[in-house]
């Protein structure tokens, strides 16, 4: 679901921070429009109304863990947890965790990868939250909602700044509600 379609329609604060984030073709390969959000997080007013909208959403939820995916999910995912009082939980790229780590793997648009958690950062019955910055093919959610189920976490719902309508991602999140902020631009505007 986008914001727009969900009480925040005509909201301003959408519409800024749509324009704040640059868009580059052909990156990482030929014929990706990469949503740049480097350039959000130089727009204080912008990066500021990104995770108030999300905190404004997820205050009252009863969320106790923020999972955030590596690396973008980590720029956002630690201000939401303290806002609402949550822990926040890293899931990171392979080896990139000490100690007793959980994986699953997973498909994107242009490779293959995977996450991994730490083995009891999340408690049976823990209500998680997992925050990215862009969803396209939904590979990466799906992950990160599967170490968090297999840690008898309930995934609540998804949250992402930027998502692509047209890629059906939110079919591969086995029904978990997605919340998106704003669809991608296409073309650069810097």
């Amino acid at each position: 679901m986008f914001a727009a379609e969900n009480g925040l329609k005509g909201d301003p604060r959408l519409q800024a921070i749509s324009d704040s984030i640059r868009v580059i073709p052909d990156f990482p390969k030929q014929g990706i429009m990469f949503q740049d959000i480097t350039t959000l997080l130089l727009d204080h007013k912008a990066f500021k109304d990104t995770v108030d909208i999300f905190v404004d959403r997820y205050r009252d939820m009863g969320i106790s863990v923020v999972a955030g995916i590596e690396a973008r999910g980590f720029i956002f995912g630690p201000s939401i947890a303290l806002a609402i009082g949550a822990k926040f939980v890293p899931l990171r790229k392979p080896r990139k965790l000490p100690g007793a780590v959980i994986a699953e793997h997973y498909v994107l648009e242009y490779g293959s990868d995977k996450l991994e958690m730490h083995v009891g950062a999340v408690n049976p019955g823990d209500r998680a939250l997992v925050i990215d910055d862009l969803v396209a093919t939904g590979g990466t959610l799906s992950a990160a909602i599967r170490l968090l189920e297999r840690q008898g976490a309930d995934v609540v719902e998804c949250g992402c700044v930027i998502g692509l309508r047209d890629t059906n991602g939110e079919s591969r999140l086995n029904g978990k509600p997605l919340y998106i902020l704003i669809e991608p631009r296409q073309m650069d505007n810097n």
